[in-house]
């Protein structure tokens, strides 16, 4: 694979891991705030504001390692962010503006935490949670049509038909599947840093809260565990990406096989075991932070894994069945969309040596100011 794939993969993977966390808890904090609220429990009042604050962190995270996602596809690929920026406008569409409504809605939660009247708090809450789920709706319709382009119109231009893309037989296990795949993720990081507070002070709050953050992570568990081959069987209408991750499993279909990815999805296997058998621990022994944070970890590189081997598993091209259905399309679409939607047609700059170390230095300057904004989110602060 050609180098400035990897850099995509880098930001790209940081960011799907902090988006994920982020619906957890654009979820949970909304939920926990009400029965505060409803009970005048003070205390988890305050648990409520803490893991809010770190959901803050969080989405600060993910809007920077998306902008860097973006800015690298502008730059590594200006011609296939033109033809599909027009083709996949609605399903954008629909990611933007909840990104707009989202960060309103931030910002609303969080400055009338203590001065807006409850109803109002409450609605800015539940627009926050709605919204943290019609962000990845429109993306992962995207992701869809990049699996296989259903509803793909061609009137002069191309063009994507909501009801088609609403009906590709990849979007909903794999909406579904990031949903629950967050979820999962989230109450596991919860209950790790109650586990952890429950090591230095054990109260009735945090107690009730491990218990049911762990609950939620099993049944969530459970759920990805039947999402997760009906994603993989929905991926027989893209023979080329199936066949990539399962041929060497003996389970290929005809047509064309591009790059091995069965050793990711080995990997993803074993991450997963990893997460179940420390929830298993979680559930019948007793609050052990370090099985919490391996449960959470394991489920962190589980969507992390999931994801690349999403992106890689139709390697060479960003549309995984266009060699399947390029006959279908009329010229000079056919010429443009092929040449496009190879992610080996890199911008000519983007391959420049002086270009390149600069890329890699300032992506080393991110990562770096990252990890200290997360030490001082998680570990300095309160």
């Amino acid at each position: 694979m050609i180098p400035q794939v990897y850099f995509i993969a880098l930001v790209f993977g940081i960011h799907i891991v902090a988006v994920n966390l982020g619906m957890a808890l654009a979820t949970i904090v909304p939920l926990l705030k009400r029965k505060a609220d409803l009970t005048g429990n003070e205390r988890l009042d305050g648990i409520a504001r803490g893991i809010f604050r770190i959901y803050a962190a969080t989405y600060a995270i993910a809007g920077v390692m998306g902008t860097a996602f973006t800015v690298f596809l502008l730059s590594f690929y200006p011609e296939f962010i033109g033809v599909a920026g027009n083709i996949t406008l609605l399903p954008f569409g629909i990611a933007i503006l909840s990104i707009l409504i989202h960060f309103l809605a931030i910002v609303l939660y969080y400055y009338g935490w203590d001065s807006f009247p409850r109803w109002a708090h409450l609605s800015s809450g539940i627009l926050l949670a709605i919204t943290a789920y019609t962000i990845p709706l429109g993306f992962r319709l995207v992701f869809a049509f990049l699996n296989t382009p259903s509803g793909l119109k061609i009137d002069g231009k191309p063009y994507i038909d909501a009801l088609g893309a609403l009906a590709n037989p990849t979007f909903a296990p794999l909406y579904l599947k990031s949903v629950f795949g967050a979820i999962t993720f989230g109450s596991l990081f919860i209950s790790a840093l109650l586990a952890y507070r429950m090591v230095k002070e054990r109260g009735e709050e945090s107690s009730q809260l491990y218990s049911i953050t762990l609950k939620v992570a099993v049944v969530g568990t459970f759920i990805m565990l039947i999402l997760g081959p009906w994603y993989s069987m929905s991926l027989i209408s893209t023979p080329m990406k199936f066949n990539n991750i399962f041929r060497s499993f003996g389970w290929g279909l005809g047509g064309v096989e591009t790059v091995d990815m069965s050793w990711l999805f080995l990997i993803k296997m074993i991450l997963i075991v990893i997460q179940i058998y420390a929830i298993l621990r979680l559930i019948f022994g007793s609050v052990d932070f370090k099985l919490s944070a391996l449960a959470t970890i394991s489920a962190a590189l589980t969507i992390l894994t999931g994801e690349y081997l999403n992106m890689f598993s139709q390697y060479p091209y960003f549309l995984a069945n266009l060699p399947i259905v390029a006959d279908k399309i009329p010229e000079p679409w056919r010429t443009i969309l092929g040449r496009s939607l190879s992610l080996e047609n890199v911008s000519p700059l983007a391959s420049d040596p002086t270009l390149f170390l600069v890329t890699a230095l300032g992506i080393a300057i991110l990562l770096i100011a990252i990890g200290y904004f997360i030490y001082e989110t998680l570990f300095k602060g309160e």
